[in-house]
């Protein structure tokens, strides 16, 4: 049985919930063959939960960086659960400058943080905890797709 630990108003966000008497962070990514959304869920501690609660831009920093895992495990593959929890503590734990450099090493996906409200010049600086400050829970997805259609524009040296 599966009980709603935490959860924001954005329904996308992770969720944490407690199965079995285990906490459990839940997230929707991706979709399977027939394009049904896929659920993935890996074990957190009471730590990290404490974090996630109070942390907003912590809670985002973590979906982004897992999502990729998400992605890899493809339509029908399993989430690696193991690089998911090793992403918990350098991610919900550690100290900025660590986090940052981190984040420098692994893969993540940048939109999520962009439609989250992150400062697109201190996330280019590779300043992601900082880039971070301003988040929302309520993500806005033209902003993303505007920060996509001008990076574009500026590899093929056009200017609006």
């Amino acid at each position: 049985m599966k009980d709603i630990v935490f959860t924001r108003r954005s329904g996308w966000i992770p969720n944490v919930v407690r199965e079995d008497g285990e906490l459990k962070l839940t997230l929707g990514a991706g979709a399977d063959a027939n394009h049904e959304p896929r659920t993935f869920t890996f074990s957190i501690g009471e730590a990290h939960l404490a974090v996630i609660r109070k942390d907003l831009a912590r809670h985002l920093l973590l979906w982004s960086a897992v999502l990729p895992l998400c992605d890899a495990a493809g339509t029908r593959g399993r989430l690696d659960e193991n690089a998911a929890v090793a992403l918990l503590d350098p991610i919900l734990l550690a100290a900025p400058a660590d986090v940052d450099a981190l984040f420098q090493r692994i893969r993540w996906d940048r939109s999520r943080l962009i439609a989250h409200g992150a400062d697109i010049g201190l996330l280019e600086c590779g300043q992601v905890c900082a880039a971070m400050r301003a988040a929302t829970e309520t993500s806005n997805g033209k902003r993303p797709q505007e920060y996509h259609a001008d990076r574009r524009r500026a590899e093929r040296g056009a200017v609006l």
